[in-house]
């Protein structure tokens, strides 16, 4: 009977203790964004990973900042045969240059001055899974030719060490840079380019997939919701028109963070356009002055000049046409005489 009793307390035990496993994956789970492959060019994305995610071939992401190329590596990782094994992140430009060789390669105690113990290095905590290099040309060019090396040879050896490692990971790199510019710069080596480039993922910004929009709004919305522990709001159909209408230069980050302000905000259950954040309401003929987008190549015509200046007055006094015409020194009807000649509308 005592044995019965302690054969049942140890089952529990475990049973308890894969029960805070499943829960701990299950809250890493909700609370890492879930790709959204709704428009054409996001399906034949998901087409592609889904082909090539299996095998260990190496991934190129490319895209601007904040469009999810961390999320589609992770969907890499997660479809591969690797995906028991962990996934390694080292943002290179989130490291001093002279720290990332260190993180990367590992070192072993007294390999430098600080080092006071052995470190295996992002390299060895890959070891079996995917090793994520994020913003990749802001790698130091000799750092580029050491890993170029361990990607051809599939060993290495860590800092201040005179034993050589086996290296076992799928390589996954990322740039926000165009790459003809990074190439071009020398921020990218192009025999690195070409290793790694075996598959290439351009990830298009989110103004050039507004099908993705609606349930990236939805997603956030659960997601924040929960976190704050109040019910899942509705969004009146302007300030749903207002999100769908901006142009999102900080893409899938920029509408993740306008949605959680907009979450926090919500009162009686609704996010209404005045919930949104301010550059979100301005009208979208201001949008692009507001971000100082306006192009300024050669030499401009008068006529440009005074546009611009308008747009951009409109823009800081948030389509306040009163405050506007005060700000360039006019009197209001010939701020509305000028909005009509160059087509300005609000």
């Amino acid at each position: 009977k005592a044995m019965e009793t302690q054969f049942l307390l140890r089952e529990a035990e475990e049973l308890r203790e894969k029960t805070e496993q499943l829960e701990k994956r299950l809250e890493i789970a909700e609370a890492r964004p879930t790709p959204i492959f709704k428009s054409k060019p996001m399906q034949e994305i998901e087409e592609l990973i889904d082909a090539m995610a299996p095998s260990d071939a190496n991934v190129l992401i490319v895209g601007e900042s904040g469009v999810g190329k961390e999320v589609i590596a992770n969907t890499i990782h997660a479809r591969s045969r690797r995906a028991a094994q962990p996934v390694v992140k080292l943002n290179c430009a989130a490291f001093p240059q002279t720290m990332i060789e260190g993180e990367l390669f590992g070192y072993v105690k007294g390999a430098f001055t600080g080092a006071m113990h052995d470190f295996p290095g992002m390299i060895a905590a890959a070891n079996g899974g995917t090793l994520f290099l994020d913003e990749i040309s802001d790698m130091p060019a000799d750092l580029q030719t050491r890993f170029l090396r361990v990607l051809q040879e599939r060993e290495y050896r860590p800092l201040g060490s005179t034993q050589t490692m086996k290296a076992d990971f799928r390589a996954i790199a990322s740039t926000n840079r165009p790459i003809a510019q990074a190439l071009s710069e020398n921020r990218l080596r192009s025999d690195l380019y070409y290793r790694l480039n075996t598959f290439q993922i351009e990830v298009p910004p989110l103004r050039k997939r507004k099908e993705d929009i609606p349930p990236l709004i939805a997603q956030f919305v659960k997601q924040f919701s929960q976190q704050l522990g109040k019910p899942e709001p509705d969004i009146s159909p302007d300030a749903f028109q207002k999100l769908l209408d901006y142009s999102w230069p900080g893409n899938v980050r920029e509408l993740q963070n306008a949605i959680e302000y907009a979450v926090v905000l919500a009162r009686q259950g609704l996010i209404d356009v005045k919930e949104l954040p301010a550059e979100i309401q301005l009208p979208p003929a201001l949008q692009q002055a507001e971000l100082g987008a306006i192009p300024h190549s050669g030499v401009q015509t008068l006529d440009d000049v005074e546009r611009n200046a308008i747009l951009q007055a409109l823009a800081e006094c948030r389509g306040n046409k009163k405050k506007a015409a005060e700000l360039l020194g006019i009197q209001r009807p010939t701020l509305y005489n000028k909005m009509k000649r160059y087509a300005i509308e609000l």
